[in-house]
């Protein structure tokens, strides 16, 4: 199922456990950014995710502001035991937001107790999230995904 929020494409697979999201634009402000981010929270919050896959392609580089919303705010929302594992997919210039996202995950291990694992493409963090157990899914969920993203489906 995909779900579209002020900034973010999400896709959420309750048979797997997992939400898989991407920023579709840049925030034109925070509220947009809080809004679309606050609507992820309320999905983990009911849990039912095991795993997530952030793709932080479209994400512009975090302003100090949004680190910091995201810190006091956002992550004490989706640190629910659920929630085992987080894989990040980082651009190729992605440097500062892996950063950022490094930053944060240590601020936060005292009540964030999932495992983290970072990526370059979205097929290896799929692999990782469903361990391998799953291609039938992982096959369904990268078509609706490109489907959704007028992409030709890979494979």
């Amino acid at each position: 199922m995909l779900l579209y929020f002020p900034d973010i494409c999400l896709q959420y697979a309750p048979e797997v456990a997992l939400v898989r999201l991407q920023f579709r634009r840049p925030s034109p402000d925070m509220a947009s950014f809080q809004r679309s981010l606050q609507a992820v929270a309320q999905l983990v919050e009911q849990n039912t995710v095991g795993g997530g896959l952030i793709d932080l392609h479209g994400l512009p580089d975090l302003t100090i502001g949004q680190q910091l919303w995201v810190a006091t705010h956002w992550l004490p929302r989706i640190a629910v035991p659920a929630v085992l594992h987080a894989a990040f997919i980082i651009p190729e210039n992605g440097l500062y937001n892996q950063m950022a996202v490094e930053a944060l995950h240590r601020a936060a291990q005292h009540f964030i107790h999932c495992e983290v694992q970072f990526f370059h493409t979205p097929a290896a963090a799929l692999d990782w999230l469903l361990s391998f157990r799953n291609p039938a899914a992982q096959t369904a969920l990268e078509q609706e995904w490109d489907a959704a993203a007028g992409r030709p489906a890979a494979g």
